[in-house]
This record gives structure tokens, sequence and C-alpha cells, in this order.
């Protein structure tokens, strides 16, 4: 019997939506069945699909922009495509190659909800779950309307255009050349179109679950940081001497477990830390690219005065703009997660306990005034001030852009 009698309940509602996500794109890294081998042959099939996916809107931009496009303008104009795919491509792999840590956050997270005793602590937990589904459901609002914009509004609001040549043509979500084959002709037209359309929405899928992990890992970190505050405080106001062993000793576990100040244990935030350093990186970096062309695309269809592109580009603005903000805001929590218990342990009423005992905290305190920090390739910190500073590297090659277009 579980020390959480709701557990069950308690961790399909943690995990449910994450789950989903991560199921979709083949590596949620739990297992579903009693049958090992129907795992990996689902995982495997479906790894290779959304691969395959990628793949086919890739190769096909990369060959139209390289073989058919020569001007620099143009070449910009189709770009964005090819970037976001290629940013989606590594953020799979990252994810697909730390597929080992994140199971390991996940069962971390697991054993916490089956061991949570007090109903206090449990409340504290759900409270911060609900913030992250709500950010999560956001955030998919968010990607998806954007998917709708530019695999469906986009190329349906510009009709068929016609060459100077006399020559028709069917806009497609992303350009694309088959050499050998003409993507204007029926039913190859209609192929690329769905290959495309699927693409887009595994890309999305993609995109939401790495944001959704980042995110249910942060919130997690900030509940487990509020009930080691609670440990503290009530190990300082315990008034029978007998207890304060037992009470010292939950204090350093917990403090163990969720940050490590011992070499040879891996704590949850060194876990998180590995899982999701190379996804967010990969964010942070192609965030800053792609921010920039959406605004240079708004700026040409203003020019155009073409209020559907607009709108459209509008929207993948405001996505970009807020998936990264998000990932920079979990970062912000768990730094100010570590200064609130840096805050706490530095003003306990120490006191009051007996002078051996006080001793005890001397450890906790210098370990707690470590900065904790969330860090995209160990060397860029999410914070707040990142995301402001993405923003301005990405107004500087914005006019870059206009320069050269």
């Amino acid at each position: 019997m579980f020390a959480n009698k709701y557990y069950e309940r308690d961790i399909q509602y943690a995990f449910a939506m994450n789950r989903l996500f991560l199921r979709v794109i083949g590596l949620w890294p739990l297992a579903r069945s009693k049958s090992f081998f129907l795992d990996l042959i689902e995982t495997v099939a479906v790894v290779f699909a959304c691969s395959v996916l990628l793949l086919c809107e890739i190769i096909p931009s990369v060959l139209y922009m390289a073989m058919i496009l020569s001007d620099i303008r143009t070449r910009l104009k189709v770009a964005s495509c090819i970037i976001l795919s290629t940013v989606t491509v590594l953020k799979y792999s990252s994810v697909l190659l730390y597929r080992s840590q994140v199971r390991s956050c996940l069962l971390m997270m697991d054993e916490d909800w089956r061991n949570v005793v007090d109903p206090k602590d449990r409340t504290s937990m759900i409270n911060k779950v609900k913030i992250g589904k709500r950010l999560i459901v956001m955030c998919a609002i968010f990607v998806y309307m954007t998917g709708v914009a530019f695999r469906m509004i986009l190329p349906l609001s510009m009709g068929k255009i016609v060459t100077p040549q006399n020559v028709t043509i069917r806009p497609l979500p992303c350009v694309a050349h088959l050499v050998i084959l003409d993507v204007q002709r029926s039913p190859i037209y209609e192929i690329v179109y769905g290959l495309q359309f699927f693409a887009g929405f595994t890309k999305y899928t993609i995109t939401l679950a790495a944001f959704g992990f980042v995110t249910i890992c942060a919130m997690h970190f900030c509940a487990q940081s509020n009930i080691l505050v609670t440990l503290m405080n009530d190990f300082v106001n315990e008034t029978r001497p007998e207890n304060l062993d037992k009470k010292l000793a939950t204090v350093v576990n917990h403090q163990i477990k969720i940050r490590n100040f011992l070499a040879t244990h891996f704590s949850f935030l060194q876990m998180v830390q590995t899982a999701t350093q190379y996804p967010s990186l990969v964010e942070v970096l192609g965030s800053t690219v792609m921010i920039c062309f959406a605004g240079y695309y708004m700026l040409l269809a203003w020019d155009a005065h073409s209020a559907v592109r607009l709108f459209s580009y509008g929207v993948i603005q405001v996505m970009l703009c807020f998936d990264l903000f998000i990932y920079c805001y979990m970062g912000e929590q768990v730094i100010e997660q570590g200064e609130k218990v840096a805050l706490t342990a530095c003003t306990l009423e120490w006191h009051h306990l007996p002078y051996k005992k006080a001793r005890g905290l001397i450890l906790l305190i210098a370990i707690s005034e470590t900065p904790l920090k969330l860090k995209a390739g160990n060397f860029i910190d999410l914070s707040v001030r990142t995301f402001s500073n993405v923003i301005k590297m990405a107004v500087t090659y914005l006019n870059l852009l206009r320069s050269m277009g």
C-alpha cells in the first residue's frame, strides 16, 4: 500500500498531458504494457514515422531553395520553414538521446507522489501541477493556432497563382522541389500537402512535449522546495528533543534528493538539467532566429497590405515569444525557489535548539546559499533577464535582415 492513498489518481492527473504529447511522438519512457517487445515495436515505429515526416518537409524545401531560388531576398522568405524544421529535428534528437534521463526524472516524481503523506504537502504539489497544466494548455493553444494559420489559412488565402508564363501554381505550406516529380500535378500536390500538414503537426507536438516536460519538472521542483522549507521550520519548532535527530535527518535527505551536494548522488535538479539542457539550448537559439524572421515577414506583409498574412505571422510571433518566455520563466522559478530556501535557512530560529543540534544547521545553510539555476546548454541561464536579452538580440538581427532584404 502506498503512503499516499490518492497516489494513482494524483499521478494520473500530474502526468496526463505530458504522457499524451510524449506518446504521440514515441518518447514516453515508461512502460505502457506488460510486453516490452510490443512497447519497443510501437516506439520504433512512431519515432521512425515522425522522423520520415520531418525529413519529407526539410529535404524538398532545401532542394527548392538550392536549385530553384537565386535571389537572396526570396531565399530569406523560405528560410524560416527550413530553420524551424531543423530546430525541431535537433530538439527531437536531443530528447530521444536523453530518454533515460527523462525516465529517471519521471520516476523520481512518481516516487515523490507515492510517498507524500502530509495533506498540506500534497496540496502544494497539486497546486504546482495545476499551474503547469495551465501553462501547457496555453502553449498548446498558441502552437496549434500557429499550425492552423501557417498550414491552412496562409496557403488557402493566397489561392492559385498564375505566372506571366501562364503557369498555375497552387501554394503549399512550405516550398518543395522533388527534382523528377512536378509537385503541382495531382495527386503529387495532394500527397505533398498532406505530408507537410502532418509534418507540421509532428513539429508542434514535439515542441509541446519538450515544453511540457520542462514545465512539469520545474513546477515539481518548486513544490519539493516548498516542502523543504516546511521541514526546516518544523525542525526548529520541534519541542521534543528526542525527535530532533529524526527531523534533521528528514530535512537532510530531502535536500539531498532535490539538490545535490554529494559527488556520488544525482539529485532531481541535476537530472532535469541533464535532460533539458540541449532542448532548451535549441529552443533559445532557434527562437532568437525565428522571432526576427517572423518580424521580417510581418514587415513584408504590412508593405503588401495583406491582413491575412500579417495576422498569421503575428500569431507565429506571439507563439515564439510565449514559448521562449515560459522556458525562461521556469528557470526564473527555480532561481526564486533556491533563494527562498536560502532565506529560510538563514533566518531559522536556531537559538531555540540545543547547542549540538543547532550545529547541524551549518551545512544546511551553507548548501542552501549555493545558487540554483537551469541552464540551456550548460552556459545560458534560463531567466527573465535572458528572455529580455534574446528579444534585444532578435531585434538586432531583424534590422540586419531588413538591410539585406
